[in-house]
């Protein structure tokens, strides 16, 4: 895939941005980026803090499968062999976010409209420390300063390999190896479940009481032992 990209010092939203270009008939590969955001999201609505330092940028695709739920765990394969190539060891918490060390330090969104035919997929990557005004949870990559523009083409060249075979999810298995709930006790919608794995359709398998259910969405987290 060619990426073309397009700079912005400051967006409400990149994702935002690139859906306005993709209605607008924007070519796939058009890549939004800003140096901070001050109304990013994540999904469900949530708030994604965006200051000064990190990476945010959106790609615009126009997919010729119409599996789209694959976008987003294609992307997550590719931001963690990217941070891997780097020499970090980041495990992916489903289905949309990357963790390092019990942090999170990448967030993913992607979001379509089916009938004019674009999606765009939307990263938020804590390269930097985000400061003392940062979620809890957030977690970065480096103590100082990074080579932002080298981690995106790294992270990009990933995702076009892997977009490229779509609709074959044969990255599925990186995916498993990476998971970062694998072990653990989960809390899904307030019910304590133990992990099970990720089906063939991304649907996270969880055990309770001796029975496996699938679950497509939903608040997962992590039981915290005490």
């Amino acid at each position: 895939m060619k990426f073309d990209f397009i700079y912005f010092d400051e967006l409400p939203s990149t994702n935002d941005t690139a859906k306005q270009k993709a209605s607008s008939g924007a070519p796939e590969g058009t890549v939004v980026i800003a140096r901070k955001q001050s109304a990013g999201r994540g999904r469900v609505g949530r708030s994604f803090y965006s200051p000064e330092g990190g990476i945010y940028m959106s790609v615009i695709l126009r997919p010729r499968f119409s599996r789209l739920t694959l976008i987003t765990p294609a992307a997550a394969a590719a931001v963690c062999k990217a941070l891997e190539s780097l020499g970090f060891d980041c495990r992916i918490k489903w289905v949309n976010d990357i963790y390092k060390a019990d942090k999170k330090v990448c967030g993913i969104l992607t979001e379509s409209n089916l009938d004019k035919g674009w999606a765009v997929l939307g990263v938020g990557i804590n390269t930097v420390c985000p400061g003392v005004n940062a979620p809890e949870i957030a977690g970065w990559l480096y103590d100082n300063e990074a080579d932002n523009d080298k981690i995106i083409k790294l992270v990009l060249s990933e995702f076009s390999e892997i977009y490229e075979k779509l609709p074959d999810d044969g990255f599925i298995k990186y995916y498993r190896e990476k998971s970062y709930l694998k072990g653990k006790k989960l809390l899904i919608n307030g019910a304590e479940y133990d992990y099970k794995g990720v089906d063939d359709d991304f649907g996270l398998l969880a055990e309770k009481d001796g029975k496996t259910y699938k679950f497509v969405c939903g608040e997962v987290s992590v039981k915290t032992v005490v």
